[in-house]
């Protein structure tokens, strides 16, 4: 069952495998177009109907029934009320693209004896773009939704989920022979999920709006089809033959580097955690990964940050509130990972021909290859903290062995703005908090060790050696020399 819903979800999204000709609305030309989107199905599930394409006036009607798929698993798993088929319209153009538009909403309700239940509810989500068969992709939609719902329940725990309004924008473009570039934008707004039953007992997340921003450039699209349609191909087989692995093969490699760079950041606005401590809130949170595709010095980057944190009244001492930070980042990357030397040694090793193509060694010698010398170098891009008291940013790399525990290295910047103003509150707050006037003590200390910068920072080089020493501005500490 699992591999038929596999299959169906690929060819509905495929659409179809060659370019549309600009062309009449005729019943040959749905039954041409049905035969090429239920091409990979099982014969069963084509004639019970889970896609069909009907001609009307000026647009062809696609119909996807996800209840043949329901009627297709064993009885008694799941018990699932209001399924309904899925509709698309579909325009030919003179280009050879199509014009998909669609409205449809759900209402599902589902339970599974003796573990639990769901709801999935969506009103009025519309469709509207120009779907290019010649990428499998769009090169222009707009979607959007009145509002999405989801709720589960089991013996252990419940979550609701919810989002109001909701819009999203689709663009690409092919670039280079093989390739396009996506982004995608949008805006999802009034978010809120409920979690009661789970180690915190209730947990209410809130959030005004959810904005989302993805690209992705260089994307090898021909490649990737020829491997998705491989993989169609060949799913039914239990093995595959010296053909058809060596086949595989040079799919893998012509691949690389897969795509160019990717970038996806998500922000959300006015947030708000309600726990059993109070509710917790920020202007504003951010989450963001980006990557520069499967190469021999491949980049991945990840951060987050946090503007105008908001804990609980009287959670926090007073002399600490001070100190909580305006806004807070921490982006960081693991650099120089040899993905593109891993994936040549699978395709120059891997016998695909076998249920376990490589060995335990070869395993073992890709994961060698993706850290070159056994070392994973970590490079800090912006972590940084900012408050009426403080203004602190750290920058530099770290190299870590994964493999040897003990061994590691670092050599990082930290630079201080608002010195004079840090240690007036710590040394004005010693008195209810003692460990302020150790920390200020020591911030002095460092003081002497320190180069200035402009508008007079306090800067600290620091280096650590794998041998564990360590020199502040290219001088040893005192206790080491």
């Amino acid at each position: 069952m699992r591999r038929q819903i596999l299959m169906a979800s690929a060819a509905f999204a495929l659409v179809s495998a060659s370019p549309a000709a600009a062309q009449e609305i005729s019943p040959a030309g749905a039954e041409a177009l049905q035969q090429r989107l239920t091409h990979y199905l099982p014969k069963d599930i084509v004639d019970a109907g889970l896609v069909t394409v009907k001609a009307a006036s000026s647009f062809y009607e696609l119909r996807f029934d996800p209840t043949v798929l329901m009627e297709q698993a064993k009885k008694g798993k799941v018990q699932v009320e209001g399924l309904k088929p899925v509709m698309a319209y579909l325009r030919p153009q003179p280009e050879g693209t199509y014009r998909v538009e669609a409205n449809n909403s759900f209402d599902i309700k589902g339970t599974m004896p003796g573990q639990g239940s769901f709801t999935y509810f969506i009103d009025t989500m519309k469709t509207d773009g120009i779907y290019d068969p010649e990428i499998l992709y769009f090169t222009s939609a707009d979607w959007s939704v009145k509002r999405i719902a989801f709720s589960s329940t089991t013996q252990q725990e419940s979550v609701s989920a919810s989002f109001g309004e909701s819009a999203m924008r689709i663009t690409s473009e092919k670039k280079a022979p093989g390739t396009i570039d996506i982004s995608s934008t949008g805006v999802m707004k009034a978010f809120s999920e409920t979690i009661t039953g789970g180690p915190s007992g209730r947990v209410d997340i809130g959030a005004d709006t959810l904005d989302i921003d993805v690209s992705l450039d260089g994307a090898r699209y021909k490649v990737f089809q020829d491997l998705v349609f491989f993989v169609l191909d060949n799913m039914h087989k239990d093995k595959l033959e010296a053909v058809d692995a060596a086949r595989l093969k040079d799919l893998l490699r012509a691949s690389l580097p897969v795509f160019d760079n990717l970038t996806e950041t998500i922000k959300a606005s006015n947030v708000t955690v309600g726990t059993d401590k109070g509710i917790f809130g920020a202007d504003a949170v951010t989450y963001n990964i980006d990557m520069n595709g499967i190469g021999h010095s491949t980049r991945v980057g990840f951060g987050f940050g946090v503007e105008h944190p908001k804990p609980p009244a009287g959670i926090l001492p007073a002399e600490f509130a001070e100190a909580l930070p305006e806004r807070a980042n921490f982006k960081a990357a693991v650099t120089n990972l040899d993905l593109a030397g891993a994936v040549t040694y699978l395709i120059d090793h891997a016998d695909f021909t076998k249920p376990e193509p490589l060995t335990e060694e070869q395993n073992r010698e890709i994961g060698r290859i993706i850290l070159p010398n056994g070392a994973m170098t970590v490079e800090f891009e912006d972590v940084s903290a900012v408050s009426p008291i403080y203004d602190l940013e750290v920058s530099g790399k770290m190299m870590v062995y994964p493999e040897q525990k003990d061994r590691h290295s670092a050599d990082v910047t930290v630079t201080m703005r608002d010195f004079d103003k840090t240690i007036t509150y710590l040394q004005r707050n010693a008195g209810k908090v003692p460990q302020f006037g150790q920390v200020s003590f020591g911030l002095l200390m460092m003081k002497g060790l320190a180069r200035k910068g402009e508008g007079g920072a306090q800067i600290w080089d620091l280096t650590v050696g794998e041998d564990g020493k360590v020199l502040i501005n290219g001088q040893p500490l005192p206790f080491q020399q």
